[in-house]
């Protein structure tokens, strides 16, 4: 019994947003957080900070231990809601909030900068998405497909067009060489655009679904576009590197020559 508690004593991350329950929202580092067995949820601790599921932003993000089961009815309980353990997390009935780190852990080790581009979107006006939308250079969403292609191992020539791609889950793997990041700029910009553009910013698609208008969605896509240069600069050389950027360099970094490697956006608005 104990080898087996001690099996599900795992470390990872937790990540707290205002759709949290109140036990975690009031929680702080140095806390024992533990929910009540008669209750249906749990505390999902990620394995891997890119694992997190980003559903709402911002956030606070916990480097967390799951607690070793204090009963056996806890430890059923943990074993019940654990069937599998190569999931990638641990649903845990309590858990030790070790420390309080940046949320851009979320989003690999750019993660920064790609935070920058997401404050960007959470700033986005009209005027903004204007600006973005006609400074995409041409062959951005070119390049950003084949940055996506880097990261599949896909041969560009042959692998399906990724121009709009957020997320490609993998079994073992990361949705995105940036975690959720590519996930939570876009919702952000619609979030933008329900704010400040009203409801001249969304059409109908030929599916009836809802979707961006311009100049919000191609605004959108030159943010998507610049989270991949800043967030995953292994994907894409410098010539492509140079498109990708073209449109944050423009509205933002108007004096930028460009990113390099280790650099992202120094300023947002």
């Amino acid at each position: 019994m104990e080898e087996l508690r001690d099996a599900r004593t795992v470390a990872g991350f937790v990540f707290v947003t205002d759709r949290s329950p109140d036990y975690l929202k009031a929680a702080a580092a140095g806390m024992r957080v533990t929910v009540p067995l008669s209750e249906p949820s749990r505390i999902v601790v990620d394995h891997a900070p890119e694992r997190v599921v980003v559903a709402r932003w911002p956030g606070r993000l916990f480097r967390a231990q799951v607690a070793t089961p204090a009963t056996d009815e806890e430890h059923a309980a943990m074993a019940s809601d654990n069937p599998r353990p190569d999931i990638g997390y641990t649903r845990a009935v309590a858990v030790d909030l070790q420390e309080e780190i940046s949320p851009s852990a979320l989003f690999g080790p750019h993660g920064d900068a790609v935070v920058r581009v997401i404050e960007a979107a959470v700033a986005l006006d009209e005027r903004g998405a204007r600006n973005l939308a006609s400074a995409t250079h041409p062959a951005a969403g070119r390049e950003y497909s084949n940055a996506w292609h880097q990261w599949l191992s896909e041969p560009g020539h042959l692998a399906r067009d990724h121009a709009s791609t957020l997320m490609a889950p993998r079994r073992g793997r990361p949705g995105s060489p940036i975690g959720y990041g590519f996930a939570v700029a876009w919702d952000m910009v619609r979030k933008s655009a329900e704010l400040r553009g009203g409801e001249e910013a969304f059409a109908v698609d030929k599916n009836n679904d809802e979707i961006l208008s311009d100049p919000w969605r191609t605004a959108g896509g030159a943010l998507l576009h610049a989270a991949m240069a800043f967030g995953a600069p292994h994907l894409a050389d410098s010539h492509a590197i140079a498109m990708l950027t073209t449109a944050w360099n423009t509205v933002f970094e108007p004096a930028a020559s460009g990113p390099s490697g280790d650099t992202g956006p120094q300023n947002c608005p």
